[in-house]
C-alpha cells in the first residue's frame, strides 16, 4: 500500500483524538482481526507487510512513540 495517506483528528487543545484511514487500509487490517483484536486462528501476521506506512507523513516518529509513553504515565 504505498501512498497510504493517514489522516490524525485534533481536538481544541491539539490532542490528538483519532485517525482517519483510508477504507483500503482499513478493510485489509479488519480482514486480519477479529472482534476483541485477536488474529484469526491459525494466521500469521506479518508486521512487515506494514513498514514504510509512515514515511509520507514527515512525522518524527521517535517523538511520537515518546509521547504516546507519557499517556501512560499516572498523575494521583
Amino acid at each position: 500500500m504505498a501512498g497510504v495517506r493517514v489522516q490524525y483528528v485534533y481536538d481544541e487543545k491539539g490532542r490528538r483524538t483519532g485517525v482517519i484511514i483510508p477504507t483500503e487500509l482499513w478493510n485489509e487490517v479488519k480482514s486480519k482481526i477479529e472482534i476483541g483484536g485477536k488474529v484469526k486462528k491459525g494466521e500469521v501476521v506479518t508486521p512487515s507487510e506494514y513498514r514504510g506506512i509512515y514515511k509520507d507523513l514527515g512525522a518524527d516518529l521517535e517523538k511520537e512513540a515518546r509521547s504516546l509513553r507519557g499517556e501512560w504515565t499516572r498523575n494521583n
